[in-house]
């Protein structure tokens, strides 16, 4: 019995100890990683991925297990919007090419998450947010862009009493 009983402590200081490791590890979002870039606002540079021409910034980059994981906070308490993501994707591409292997995404609200893995290939992970790019890119030069109006999203935008097109009203 005293051999029993010892076995079990032993198997219970083991388990005492992993856990406080990981917990120790995790940080306030629950990520197991060690945080190595941090967006400072207006003064920090955004990263540039010269193949595709694109440009961004996560809030956040962790080194994981498997690479680099990119955060991008919203502080909304709403849901996640494809937006979101496609500009999330957008950063983790250009952080890519600033030599950051960005492997995973998270993107975060006051009251959703969402991990996303992304493709290995730079061209892969372009060919997911090709459309929105070539939109901003038409935008950004003073072209016509379809307007999408959409309900949730025009409730929550800052322009919506000054938009003809909102469907928020």
């Amino acid at each position: 019995m005293t051999g029993f009983l010892a076995s079990a402590l032993l198997l219970f200081a083991i388990a005492v100890v992993i856990l406080w490791h990981r917990l120790k590890r995790s940080d306030a979002l629950g990520i197991d990683g060690r945080l190595i870039w941090v967006d400072d606002g207006r003064r920090t540079k955004p990263f540039f991925n010269a193949r595709y021409k694109v440009f961004g910034k996560p809030d956040l980059l962790y080194r994981v297990n498997g690479g680099v994981l990119a955060v991008e906070y919203k502080s909304r308490n709403g849901p996640i919007f494809e937006s979101d993501i496609v500009q999330a994707k957008c950063a983790a591409l250009s952080a890519r090419g600033d030599q950051y292997k960005v492997s995973r995404i998270l993107v975060k609200t006051g009251q959703a998450e969402k991990y996303i893995t992304l493709p290995r290939s730079d061209r892969a992970l372009y060919r997911e947010i090709e459309s929105a790019t070539i939109l901003a890119r038409k935008a950004k030069n003073g072209e016509a862009v379809p307007c999408l109006p959409a309900p949730r999203k025009c409730r929550s935008c800052a322009y919506r009493d000054h938009c003809r097109e909102s469907a928020g009203n």
